[in-house]
């Protein structure tokens, strides 16, 4: 097998907005069928499993799709209703059979040469990225006064109850009347249109292999109980072990991505403080050269590190972000259920 691609989700069947009657693998599903690349697997680790299992089931698919729950290993935190990516993308790898993996999204669509573009990226020593464009209604997201209004940021931000400079932001990045897409696409083209991409800016559509994975011992769990950043920190822990120059920007290597609900909330509770700051965490792993994640536990003097960092800036952007300022029940569980494993030693036993 030369790929396997990965696909995360906890959504609801039907969460694209503006498509109703739209799956949210649909697009995802339809894409892959059509690709020129055919050795490929798609692994599908979903937190509602086995929800989707009879759309996946009615149709005789010509690619072969592994449809998982997340590992009881990988789970601890999605058994407390929080975030959970890092325990969901190791029982990903865990399964994955490919020498390539290639990690895409729901709500997702490509062109037939999608996975092409990976495989011969790959073939010439590099490990490609792919960046977005925002879809809405089934169109093209045109920065404007009604996506300040109803754009995906703006609407979560809102969601979420939290003080933004989202605005401010991205009327630094687009011009009014310019497509929605990834803030890197701008940097890219005045690149030349095709770049090696800063150890930071690997996340989202990304690609890497196998064996790297399990060198670096997958995604580091620390980050879950909470959201962000954990998979640039996963690229930079590549870096540090040795994979350095390896991400490929180019302009020509481009998905559709569909807004989208958020995570249902019996999946993920509503209005819950933060456990930590995951950029204390990517910081102390810079700090420290930890690449290999799951490995050890942190010392007395690492958690002091990561509730110091918590409560300043950058990572604090307001009063009682974190619950009981880092030193309540939930920080202690947290701390007290650090993830040690070997993904290697995981994979014998599927």
């Amino acid at each position: 097998m030369d790929i396997s691609v990965i696909l995360p989700t906890a959504r609801d069947d039907y969460p694209i907005i503006g498509l109703p009657n739209v799956h949210v693998f649909e697009r995802t599903f339809h894409s892959l069928e059509a690709q020129i690349f055919k050795d490929f697997e798609l692994i599908v680790v979903d937190s509602l499993w086995p929800s989707k299992r009879e759309w996946i089931e009615d149709r005789d698919w010509n690619f072969p799709i592994k449809y998982v729950p997340v590992h009881p290993n990988h789970r601890f935190w999605l058994d407390r209703k929080r975030w959970n990516v890092c325990g969901t993308l190791n029982t990903a790898l865990i399964h994955a059979e490919g020498d390539l993996i290639v990690r895409v999204d729901d709500c997702s669509e490509f062109d037939e040469d999608y996975l092409k573009k990976f495989w011969e990226g790959y073939q010439s020593g590099y490990w490609p990225l792919a960046m977005h464009t925002r879809y809405k209604e089934g169109k093209q997201s045109i920065y404007n006064k009604k996506y300040k209004k109803e754009g995906y940021e703006f609407t979560r931000a809102k969601a979420h109850g939290e003080p933004t400079d989202t605005e401010k932001v991205l009327d630094s990045i687009f011009d009014e009347g310019e497509p929605v897409r990834d803030t890197r696409w701008p940097v890219v083209e005045r690149a030349g249109g095709r770049m090696i991409a800063p150890v930071d800016w690997m996340y989202g559509y990304s690609s890497f292999t196998l064996d790297a994975a399990l060198k670096v011992n997958g995604f580091d769990e620390l980050f879950d109980g909470d959201k962000s950043l954990e998979d640039v920190d996963f690229g930079s822990r590549l870096d540090m072990a040795g994979y350095n120059g390896l991400f490929l920007l180019d302009v020509n290597h481009w998905v559709i991505e569909h807004e989208h609900a958020r995570i249902p909330f019996d999946i993920i509770s509503k209005d819950m403080r933060n456990i930590k700051c995951n950029y204390a965490i990517f910081l102390l792993n810079r700090l420290k050269r930890r690449w290999r994640a799951n490995s050890e536990k942190l010392t007395e003097e690492d958690l002091d590190f990561i509730k110091e960092e918590s409560l300043k800036p950058p990572c604090s952007p307001r009063p009682n972000f974190y619950d009981e300022d880092c030193e309540g029940e939930l920080f202690k569980l947290w701390a007290s259920n650090q993830p040690i494993f070997d993904l290697r030693e995981e994979r014998l036993e599927v």
